[in-house]
Parts: C-alpha cells; sequence; structure tokens
C-alpha cells in the first residue's frame, strides 16, 4: 500500500529556528522529523516552515511571509496530499498587526480554506483531509527575550493562551480536523517563542502518534 503523504505548512516553529544561534535544528531535531521518525514508513511528512510566516497579512521588510499568498504554489507543487496541517499564528501576534485570538484563528483557517480549494480544483475526487493546528502558547520569557520589542508583553501571552478554543472553533466552522501543539509543547525559556530541542520533541512525538493513531 503506498504510503500516506502529509503536508506541514508553518512558520518557524515548523523550519525549526534555534535561538542559540538563529540557524536551525537538524531534522532528527526538529519536530516534523521526529514525527517522520515516529510514523516510520507508513506516512511521509513534508515540511514546509518559513520564519517569520503569517496567516494573510504583510509586513514591512518581510517578503515572501503572507502564508495565504504562498499557499497554492506551495500545495500545486506537493500533489496529491493525502493531509494539509496549517499551523500559523504566532507572528500574527506582533503588535504591528493589532489581531484579536478571534482574527488570527479565522485567517488561519482561511488558509487552509485556500489549500482546501486549490487540492480540490486539481483532484476533485480527493480524499485529502485537512488539519488546523493551534499554535503553542507565548511564554512569560518573551517580555525580556530577544524579540519581546516586537509583541505586546502581557497583552500577547493572553491572546496566545486563547488559540486553542478560537482555533477549535474556526477548525469546527470550517469542517476541518483540529490539533492542539499547546497540549503537548511549549515555547523554549530563551524566548518564549520559539519550541527548544525538548519541546521539539514532545511536539513531534505527540503529532506522530496522533497521524498513526489517526491512520490505524
Amino acid at each position: 500500500m503506498e504510503r500516506k503523504r502529509v503536508l506541514i505548512y508553518g512558520d518557524s516553529n515548523t523550519h525549526g529556528y534555534r535561538v542559540s544561534d538563529g540557524l536551525r535544528f537538524s531534522q532528527t531535531e526538529r519536530w516534523t522529523g521526529i514525527c517522520q521518525q515516529i510514523v516510520s514508513e507508513e506516512i511521509e511528512i513534508l515540511e514546509e516552515g518559513l520564519n517569520g510566516r503569517t496567516t494573510c497579512v504583510d509586513e514591512a521588510g518581510m517578503e515572501f511571509r503572507n502564508g495565504l499568498q504562498y499557499i497554492q504554489p506551495c500545495i500545486r507543487t506537493h500533489l496529491p496530499l493525502d493531509m494539509i496541517c496549517v499551523m500559523l499564528g504566532s507572528n500574527d501576534l506582533k503588535s504591528v498587526f493589532q489581531l484579536t485570538p478571534e482574527e488570527i484563528a479565522s485567517q488561519a483557517a482561511k488558509v487552509l480554506a485556500k489549500a482546501r480549494e486549490v487540492a480540490r480544483s486539481k483532484y476533485p475526487d480527493s480524499l485529502c483531509e485537512y488539519l488546523l493546528i493551534s499554535p503553542i502558547e507565548v511564554g512569560r520569557e518573551l517580555i525580556t527575550g530577544p524579540f519581546g520589542w516586537e509583541f505586546e508583553g502581557e497583552l500577547t501571552i493572553a491572546k496566545s493562551k486563547r488559540f486553542a478554543a478560537c482555533f477549535a472553533e474556526a477548525a469546527r466552522n470550517h469542517d476541518f480536523l483540529f490539533f492542539d501543539a499547546a497540549k503537548y509543547a511549549a515555547a523554549g525559556k530563551i524566548d518564549g517563542l520559539h519550541l527548544d530541542a525538548e519541546n521539539h520533541r514532545r511536539l513531534g512525538e505527540a503529532m506522530g502518534r496522533w497521524l498513526l493513531a489517526h491512520y490505524a
């Protein structure tokens, strides 16, 4: 039987941004790679993470980061697919955007809805499924961390704590599957925003188990 193909579309936490040096965790360290190890030969995990990627908004000096604009060529690059996952929203918390958690969740769902539209336009009979992933919560370390100046301190932390409920509702409204990353992983202690090695492991293992159970 041909193995399932799962695309994960996200930001720096999917890319594997390493705060200590600004580079990237290795494939065996980042959560998508750990997920691949868990699912082994049964499922192929396709990584599509970009540092700074937003849901649907543009930021000055951050070209090519609008997630909605890139989703169509991305999906067409990888078709056919069995599942498309979107985990975006953390960068939308920046103070420049002034977005509510509800708005961010709605826009993340909009990206996934566009992915579904693109996939169905090419493969109208496809059984591809669509998973909306609520990002990890922002930690208190954000306030004094290297990226704190881009956000709104306590308000950003409070907004991120509402992600799970808002994303779950957006998933229901669009008939998407839902996964709450914050149930399994947290932001690292250096910046309160990015996954560290241990939390990459936790998220990768959780997603791997979820996928195996889903396709069992």
